[in-house]
């Protein structure tokens, strides 16, 4: 189990990506005017940038930002870190839902980048394509691809989060494959 202190996580997201990121951003999404970091307030609730149209449609993105050197234990090329619990229930404590499954997640975008020494590709995901495609494929998921629990210090002796690392291929055909729907009858015209 790995233990990760929030300041040193929100120092690396706040410093080495975030100039990147509102770069990438813009030239990702074709319309957009302008890309700012998210105040604290919209910080906790998820939402990292805040992308606006050139006609005012603001669009809210989170950001994934794996570390350098995670390639190293990629076994099917690049994988995303996607969060089945933010707290594991443990201790009579009910826990809370991962941020990938989180019905209640105003994010839109996920941008997931990696080190151009690992991964040179970024990858801007609908939130709500992939919160439906990991619900479908969880189950499968767990069973075959890496996952890992990590320690959050904290108040009263911290929490435990954990993950599953889904290759991106994966999570693209998972997405495509709850993007297409056949009706078991089709409608009469």
């Amino acid at each position: 189990m790995n233990e990760y202190g929030f300041d040193t996580k929100m120092a690396f997201s706040r410093g080495v990506r975030e100039a990147t990121d509102l770069e990438t951003i813009k030239a990702m999404i074709g319309g957009c005017d302008s890309v700012v970091k998210a105040d604290e307030r919209m910080d906790k609730i998820g939402i990292d940038y805040i992308a606006t149209l050139r006609r005012g449609r603001e669009i809210y993105i989170d950001a994934k930002a794996r570390e350098v050197g995670c390639s190293k234990f990629w076994k099917n090329g690049p994988e995303m870190a996607l969060e089945t619990w933010s707290v594991v229930p443990e201790n009579g404590h009910p826990g809370k839902t991962g941020w990938t499954l989180d019905e209640a997640k105003q994010t839109e975008l996920v941008l997931f980048t990696f080190d151009p020494t690992d991964h040179k590709n970024c990858y801007l995901v609908s939130f709500q394509l992939l919160r439906m495609a990991f619900r479908s494929y969880l189950p499968e998921w767990r069973n075959v691809y890496q996952k890992a629990t990590q320690k959050t210090p904290g108040n009263g002796g911290g929490w435990h989060s954990q993950c599953i690392f889904v290759p991106v291929y994966a999570v693209y055909e998972a997405i495509n494959d709850v993007s297409v729907w056949t009706p078991k009858e089709a409608p009469h015209v």
